[in-house]
């Protein structure tokens, strides 16, 4: 927007409406805010990696139990299948 406006031709009043405009399309902002700005940027980046590092976590323990959980359904269908031998006097 800015980009082919010569600064060194310009009158004061053109200087003053083009910082005016700066400030209106959000391309020139105080200070404060955008310290603000980078501080929130920098806690949401924190608590997206501490979600991502928790998630992993989770993603590997889920793992882990699921193999438990499988090893435990095969135990259990083999002593079910092994009583229903004996009871029918097959062992």
């Amino acid at each position: 927007m800015l980009e082919g406006i010569s600064i060194v031709g310009l009158t004061p009043m053109g200087l003053l409406l083009v910082a005016i405009l700066m400030v209106l399309t959000g391309r020139l902002v105080p200070r404060s805010t955008y310290v603000d700005q980078k501080d929130e940027t920098d806690r949401w980046r924190a608590a997206y990696e501490a979600e991502r590092t928790a998630r992993s976590l989770s993603d590997a323990q889920t793992r882990e139990l699921l193999e438990v959980a499988k090893t435990s359904q095969h135990f259990l269908t083999a002593v079910f299948e092994n009583t229903e031998k004996i009871k029918s006097g097959e062992a």
